[in-house]
């Protein structure tokens, strides 16, 4: 379940806006570490089981992944305008890089889920967005 993580981190890495992309791991450390912005951060949000086959020992489930763009803008910093302002070229292209790629055998294409709101604070936006696709245990 978790091998899309670097396939999708290359994906999104393409978007030539983006100082870096991360994996999950550095999400945590966001805040402490200053990390450099805009950059994204590709993270791994569960699974559901879809069907399961008791008999064959499979199961078809359907694994969700965020990918969180983060903005800073010191620009009038309490109403988060310039911030958002920043984000809107880079979600459109955020958006797009998945739902655009292939992901590797097994895989179904990517496709856009409900996301959780996005959390804006003291000029640095994260604005997150939900994938999902399916594969077979």
């Amino acid at each position: 379940m978790l091998e899309l993580e670097q396939p999708l981190i290359a994906e999104i890495a393409k978007i030539p806006e983006l100082v870096k992309v991360y994996g999950m791991a550095d999400f945590e450390d966001l805040t402490k570490a200053g990390k450099p912005t805009p950059c994204a951060f590709v993270i791994y949000d569960g699974y559901r089981v879809i069907e399961a086959h008791r008999q064959r020992r499979q199961a078809r489930v359907e694994t969700r992944w965020l990918v969180v763009l983060a903005v800073k803008s010191a620009a009038r910093a309490a109403e988060g305008g310039a911030a958002r302002l920043a984000a809107a070229p880079l979600l459109a292209k955020i958006l797009r890089a998945p739902l655009d790629w292939t992901p590797p055998a097994g895989y179904t294409p990517l496709t856009l889920e409900t996301p959780p709101p996005p959390i804006f604070e003291a000029g640095s936006l994260l604005f997150p967005l939900a994938f999902a696709t399916q594969h077979v245990v």
